[in-house]
């Protein structure tokens, strides 16, 4: 039942400190064709995913919000706390908790980064290790989206959840698309308007875009031979969108060891697992000011 995803790392100038040096971290994880790149097994240390993989990539994002040091974000047992109570039967003990790590006064970045993207990611992983069933993630993700509209960005007015409308584009020859279409699933699970595309050109999901209000779009790119395409696709639908604020995640095996690719595509962040990216896509959507 359970669904593998895939992470990478990279390094960014605006964490503090940065979590790894100069140069990409890379490390041998197992691959398979899932929307979001390659992650660390269930075994490993959830500090080191949420230091290495998680925090860099949603600062990316953020990188207006510094987030704190190490020592003074949430660890990685209250991480899994919040995972737990997302999926349990207790809805007020989820948000007190929240609230009581809310008040210990760190920034917006640091929530999203290192507290709520990291329970979607342990969700993800109790998930593929059939330790909770589809209905439980749901339940977590749609929990853990109502907390982020709990969160204040700084300064900028934030789109409603009533606009929670996703394209999702599987370019023409690609091939590794199940784990986009789980990331639909969850989506549509938890009130997203999901529309997919596949083996369609630019223009044709362009054509999608222009019609309708599409608040973000995914792109799932299995092979390098594929980010040429990805790029055009991502720049035509921008072009086309009626949204003039759109958010584009991409994800797949072609940013594994290559995350710089993701800004080269056109692209405004990388997927993980279903549940951390359809979280990251719900922080994308509010983020945007209204444009319509």
């Amino acid at each position: 039942m359970g669904v593998e995803g895939e992470s990478y790392q990279v390094r960014h100038a605006d964490l503090c400190p940065p979590p790894s040096d100069a140069s990409m971290i890379r490390r041998p994880t197992p691959r398979s064709p899932i929307f979001a790149t390659t992650r660390i097994p269930l075994q490993s240390p959830l500090e080191h995913v949420i230091e290495v993989d998680i925090g860099p990539r949603l600062v990316l994002v953020h990188h207006e919000c510094p987030v704190a040091p190490p020592d003074r974000r949430p660890t990685s047992a209250e991480c899994e706390t919040l995972a737990r109570l997302s999926i349990g039967g207790n809805e007020a003990a989820l948000f007190g908790y929240f609230d009581q790590i809310k008040s210990q006064n760190h920034t917006f970045a640091t929530l999203l980064a290192f507290f709520i993207a990291p329970a979607a990611l342990h969700l993800g992983e109790l998930w593929q290790q059939d330790l909770c069933d589809f209905f439980e993630v749901t339940l977590g993700v749609g929990r853990l989206q109502m907390l982020m509209n709990r969160l204040e960005l700084p300064g900028t007015p934030r789109r409603k959840d009533g606009d929670r409308r996703a394209l999702l584009i599987a370019m023409p020859g690609e091939t590794h698309i199940l784990g986009l279409r789980m990331v639909g699933k969850l989506m549509d699970a938890v009130g997203w308007d999901v529309t997919f595309e596949e083996q369609r050109s630019a223009e044709d999901c362009a054509q999608t875009a222009a019609e309708q209000w599409i608040g973000v779009v995914g792109v799932t790119v299995g092979l390098p031979s594929g980010l040429e395409r990805a790029a055009r696709t991502i720049a035509v639908v921008r072009d086309a969108s009626m949204n003039r604020n759109l958010a584009v995640l991409v994800g797949g095996n072609a940013f594994a060891d290559h995350p710089e690719l993701v800004a080269q595509v056109g692209a405004d962040a990388g997927g993980f697992d279903a549940p951390t990216a359809v979280v990251l896509a719900s922080h994308l959507l509010t983020c945007q000011p209204p444009s319509r």
